[in-house]
């Protein structure tokens, strides 16, 4: 049974489905868009790093964050090819909602739920971090409010997603189920009518134009004269 038959309260699920792909390519483009900026500016990205790494405490991350800088065009490389696929799996998505095939939207589904999980870790982390080099509490209190309902926007848009493949085979056990009541209603039709009607009007039965249960008749005439 699916947890929602819409998407934000307006839109059907599968046309709320086709936005949530088409805002998730959006995310996707922005993403390679970025990258392709790290790969063009590996200088930059270096420079930038170095900057975090001089004026902020990073604590865990300092160590990822220099591996980055050794090779910022290898990692940048690596983002284009994961956003070039997440957008792929997304247009997928899209002509799976717009023909109600759920295959098409599994793949989609998966890797949106593994992004959810690591942007999760991420937000996290980032908030860790933001108090860790800042005092300032209505900073912090701003982030988190922030980064919590935008993280609880996502994860609604997934549960739309989700429910729709659900509905879906929801509609397809409604039709066959619709289907064999329609089929067990004809068989019993078919079944309440008499053996004995259909036997009489076959066309064998009537001979020169009298029935069969009057072929043995005699009429009370002839029976007199036999007499």
């Amino acid at each position: 049974m699916a947890f929602v038959y819409s998407c934000c309260f307006w839109f059907s699920l599968r046309l709320g489905g086709i936005l949530i792909g088409i805002f998730s390519v959006f995310q996707g483009v922005i993403s390679l868009a970025f990258s392709c900026y790290a790969q063009s500016h590996p200088n930059e990205v270096k420079d930038q790093i170095t900057h975090w790494l001089n004026n902020l405490d990073l604590i865990y991350l300092k160590q990822y964050l220099e591996n980055v800088k050794e090779d910022p065009e290898r990692f940048a490389s690596l983002s284009i090819t994961v956003s070039c696929i997440y957008i792929i799996v997304c247009v997928l998505y899209i002509y799976g909602a717009y023909k109600c095939n759920n295959t098409l939207m599994m793949a989609y589904l998966v890797t949106e739920t593994a992004r959810l999980v690591m942007l999760s870790i991420i937000i996290a982390n980032f908030l860790f971090l933001l108090k860790q080099n800042t005092m300032d509490i209505g900073l912090l209190i701003g982030a988190s409010v922030g980064t919590g309902f935008f993280l609880l926007g996502m994860f609604y848009l997934w549960v739309c997603a989700i429910n729709l493949p659900i509905l879906v085979n929801e509609i397809k056990l409604d039709e066959q189920a619709a289907t064999i009541h329609k089929l067990q209603q004809m068989l019993d039709t078919n079944n309440q009518n008499p053996f004995t009607d259909a036997a009489d009007n076959v066309p064998y039965a009537t001979d020169y134009g009298y029935s069969r249960n009057m072929m043995f008749a005699v009429s009370r005439n002839r029976a007199t004269i036999i007499n």
